[in-house]
């Protein structure tokens, strides 16, 4: 991308920054701006309460996760900027700014502050402070941070004339607002794509690849109808579960390697944690061999299920996970496809136990049916959905590797606005918005 630049510049020593342009001035956050931190509201949260608690969560998500609450002891002004005060080491909440952009209902949570501006166009304000390097450089990356008023106040302000203020706001409105709407055509398309891959794996290993075949009833509700020549079997009498696990008497300086459920994604195992067993938690209990599957029983991480298919020395899971080894009946990569239909995934959901974090017994999973082919068919279903799952996978990767582009470059463009290393005048680049 090119850009204008300013005629001339003048030198800062600034950590993140060596010079503006000559014209611009630096300013204290206090003299240009009202600062207040939020109260504490946990005790009125309330779902039928009429305001909305505006915590870190809230800030973060842009408004998409929140909680009511019945009393408002902080309210919220149109064109405050709210931010986040305190974050988890590199969390990605602390600094974060919301724009309130018009009447509300908000009320302001604790470790979450309201900035007023007073003497400055607010919408540019809220470019500048937004996840700003200077407040990201206080996380040390082992200690919760805790930005204090002080901090919020000495904030060294980039400020250009108030014309320039509203030219530069009005520039990174409309262009962010152009590649939000192209990050949001991404989204929609990875979830059509999610979709499309659900359906294709749910239809083979329940109805198979000949559309023409005879079809009988399976006598069991939420399967219905499967192809006249298969059989419907519980996983029980087809495989095995939590064969084997590590005996108490394991000495603590045995080294594995430990996958937890963060682990592990649909259909892979992303990556494990190398440590002794004296330092594992002691959930690292499941002892994984070639050709097992893991499954998750938690609900929260319900897809998260995976074959081990290459050889795994020492690996151990958590017992968050139901190993499951196919017997001779079973192909596993057709084990595989079977435990991610949605047949299979809406019926463990719907027999999970528990409020905040269902689960089900791994002793009560493997007692549920699944349709079953000779093993031939089920190897000629599962290379199918190889194929098939593998090049819809790539274009979500290329839809994800998208998103990312143009987020970068959203922030990119912001940060070079607010700073001056460019001048913008108003027009909209076309190759700003592209993902290319």
């Amino acid at each position: 991308m090119k850009y204008n630049k300013y005629q001339e510049y003048k030198s800062l020593s600034f950590p993140f920054l060596d010079k503006i342009p000559a014209e611009w001035m630096v300013v204290p956050l206090y003299a240009l701006s009202n600062f207040r931190q939020g109260k504490l509201h946990e005790p009125y949260i309330d779902e039928n309460g009429k305001f909305i608690c505006i915590n870190s969560r809230f800030v973060s998500t842009e408004g998409k996760k929140f909680k009511h609450c019945s009393v408002n002891l902080s309210p919220v002004k149109k064109s405050d900027i709210l931010m986040v005060m305190s974050d988890l080491p590199n969390g990605r909440a602390l600094a974060k700014a919301l724009f309130v952009k018009g009447e509300n209902n908000y009320a302001l949570n604790q470790r979450v502050c309201a900035i007023t501006p007073t003497n400055i166009y607010p919408k540019f304000l809220y470019y500048q402070l937004n996840r700003n390097a200077y407040f990201l450089s206080f996380d040390d990356g082992s200690n919760q941070t805790n930005l204090s008023n002080y901090d919020f106040k000495k904030y060294p302000v980039l400020l250009p004339s108030e014309e320039e203020q509203k030219t530069i706001a009005n520039y990174l409105d409309s262009t962010t607002a152009k590649i939000d709407t192209l990050i949001e055509k991404q989204t929609k398309l990875i979830a059509l794509l999610k979709e499309k891959r659900q359906a294709v794996i749910s239809t083979a290993v329940t109805r198979g690849l000949d559309n023409t075949v005879a079809m009988k009833d399976s006598g069991v509700e939420w399967l219905g109808e499967i192809p006249e020549h298969w059989e419907v079997k519980k996983l029980k009498y087809i495989s095995s579960v939590n064969d084997d696990s590590l005996p108490d008497n394991t000495s603590d300086e045995l080294e594995i390697n430990y996958i937890d459920i963060g682990s592990v994604t649909t259909g892979y195992i992303q990556n494990y944690e190398t440590m002794s067993y004296g330092n594992a938690p002691s959930r690292a209990r499941r002892i994984i061999k070639d050709g097992d599957i893991l499954v998750s029983t938690v609900r929260t991480y319900l897809k998260a299920i995976a074959p081990v298919s290459s050889s795994y020395n020492n690996y151990i899971a958590s017992t968050g996970f139901a190993v499951i080894r196919s017997g001779k009946e079973l192909n596993t990569n057709f084990t595989k496809y079977a435990l991610l239909s949605n047949y299979f995934i809406d019926l463990v959901e719907s027999c999970s136990v528990g409020v905040s974090y269902p689960a089900i017994n791994a002793s009560d999973l493997v007692t549920f049916r699944i349709s079953l082919p000779s093993i031939e068919e089920q190897k000629e279903i599962a290379l199918y959905l190889d194929t098939k799952t593998s090049k819809i996978d790539t274009l979500i990767t290329k839809a994800t590797k998208a998103i990312n582009l143009l987020r970068e470059k959203r922030t990119a463009l912001i940060s070079l606005a607010v700073t001056g290393k460019i001048k913008v005048n108003g027009e909209i680049r076309e190759d700003t918005v592209k993902c290319e």
